[in-house]
């Protein structure tokens, strides 16, 4: 783990220790209770949003291969204090590095652990080898639109999930396979599923034409599920 994770660790592990029997932080700003808050090795990932050195402690055990990257400063909404960079998995790879928030770091890897990689074992007996994912960071709206809010894309709070590939050469994609009747499409509903359990928001091809093609998954302040 570079220098900065590990003392960012250090100090985590510390502030654990003696905040033993505090009160518990204020809930997340949608006001919604978080229904079995996921863990990653023992850390609830409520924790996790509100405490940006416990978030790295927590990604430090998880199975993302993370790296430190420099800060890019909010201006105009766009930007990525705080963030990491991951390179792959120790189980599973990824098309291609990317730069995350700390908190939608920490969920995917809970979405990996817990829902993708078991879903593969049950749909179809093979291990993940690769997420196929279209990025994180983007300075732009949400949906790409002129005008309007920002995507949390903006602040690399977001990763868009196109397709799947197994152990054994098999490609699920969310374009070809989303909504069909055989086993492809009950392990992308399911995967659907859990991610709505894990990520703030969650938005597949039944939400709105753009995103027949993949899955966004943010860690945004609302949460939904679409």
């Amino acid at each position: 783990m570079p220098t900065k994770l590990r003392l960012l660790a250090a100090l985590a592990a510390l502030a654990a220790l003696v905040s033993c029997g505090t009160p518990s932080a204020p809930p997340l700003p949608s006001g919604q209770p978080r229904a079995n808050d996921p863990l990653l090795h023992g850390v609830r990932l409520s924790e996790i949003e509100r405490n940006p050195e416990l978030c790295y402690f927590a990604l430090g055990q998880s199975p993302l291969a993370i790296s430190e990257v420099v800060d890019k400063p909010i201006s105009a909404g766009c930007g990525y204090p705080g963030a990491v960079q991951i390179a792959g998995g120790r189980r599973v790879d990824y098309n291609r590095p990317f730069v995350a928030s700390c908190k939608l770091a920490a969920a995917l890897a809970i979405w990996q652990e817990t829902v993708l990689e078991p879903a593969a074992l049950r749909h179809f007996g093979q291990t993940v080898a690769r997420v196929e994912h279209w990025g994180t960071y983007a300075c732009r709206n949400r949906n790409s639109r002129q005008a309007g809010p920002r995507s949390e894309h903006a602040t690399a709070n977001a990763i868009d999930v196109a397709a799947i590939h197994l152990s054994d050469g098999t490609v699920v994609s969310v374009e070809r396979d989303w909504g069909g009747w055989g086993t492809k499409g009950a392990f992308l509903a399911e995967i659907h599923e859990g991610g709505c359990r894990i990520f703030n928001g969650t938005l597949g091809p039944e939400a709105n034409a753009a995103h027949h093609d993949h899955f966004h998954f943010d860690m945004g302040r609302w949460r939904f599920c679409d």
